[in-house]
């Protein structure tokens, strides 16, 4: 029997306009109706998560930064997060500021955004709870130098062409993955969706065999291979796919919604 489900958001969860769907939302209810306990495991920041915990009415307990933090949303406080290692941490920034790439540089508690990113992000990206926790900076590194700052993960994108693969590769200390084939994404070394999904079980007090993973992107893979039922979107690339026991129909097809239900037979 499946007590745990862990959600991705992006392209999981949420539909093609980045919105919860009154399908998943039920579906969600209908999972808590039975005694089985509905968490996001997303790439998101918290106070996103947070927002679409509330929203949604799961479980308090939330994977953010592609699982570089658990949060309790009950009271808001980071139970975990790990962060990239030095001198890891500032080669990655190194290696990525310059380039003429959107980047989200998720700092600890903090969302550094260069000026011309977040004005893109302010017409392309509707979500006030991140635009109201960012912080706008033309020299990322340096607010983090005179702040003391960690890097806990970086989200790139723009073109492919001007993403530094080949830099981030030969680092050490660094997971480097993705959550669409239009970005790139690093966090520390050993930090993937699948140990979080673990450690909240664990909190819970249930067994990774009797968790269900839902995701769609390679930095969903850790969690559907830690679960005891790995779900993959119809969405999903192949490689994903593969990695799956059970195919759901696409987002733009609630497929969350019958991944959820699934888990309830």
């Amino acid at each position: 029997m499946i007590k745990l489900i862990s959600l991705d958001l992006d392209g999981t969860a949420l539909n093609p306009e980045g919105r919860l769907s009154p399908a998943v939302k039920e579906a969600a209810a209908a999972a808590r109706r039975a005694g089985a306990r509905v968490v996001f495991n997303t790439g998101r920041p918290a106070p996103e998560a947070l927002a679409f915990v509330r929203e949604a009415e799961t479980d308090c307990l939330v994977s953010v930064l592609g699982g570089a933090a658990v949060v309790d949303c009950a009271t808001g406080r980071t139970l975990r997060r790990w962060d990239v290692e030095q001198p890891w941490g500032t080669k990655v920034l190194e290696a990525c500021l310059g380039r003429g790439l959107g980047l989200m540089v998720f700092a600890g508690e903090k969302i550094l955004v260069e000026p011309e990113y977040k004005a893109l992000l302010e017409r392309v990206y509707p979500y006030p709870e991140f635009h109201n926790a960012a912080t706008v900076t033309a020299d990322i590194l340096g607010y983090m130098e005179a702040h003391g700052l960690p890097l806990t993960k970086v989200h790139g994108e723009g073109k492919p062409e001007r993403f530094p693969l080949k830099e981030l590769s030969a680092l050490q200390g660094i997971t480097l993955t993705s959550s669409s084939a239009h970005d790139f994404e690093v966090v520390g070394a050993g930090v993937d969706k699948g140990r979080t999904l673990a450690l909240i079980a664990d909190m819970y007090g249930i067994p990774l065999e009797q968790c269900a993973a839902v995701g769609d992107s390679d930095n969903d893979l850790a969690a559907l291979q830690a679960a005891g039922l790995a779900i993959a979107m119809g969405n999903s690339p192949q490689n994903v796919k593969k990695a799956a026991i059970r195919i759901a129909p696409p987002n733009s097809e609630d497929g969350a919604a019958w991944a959820i239900l699934s888990c309830l037979k």
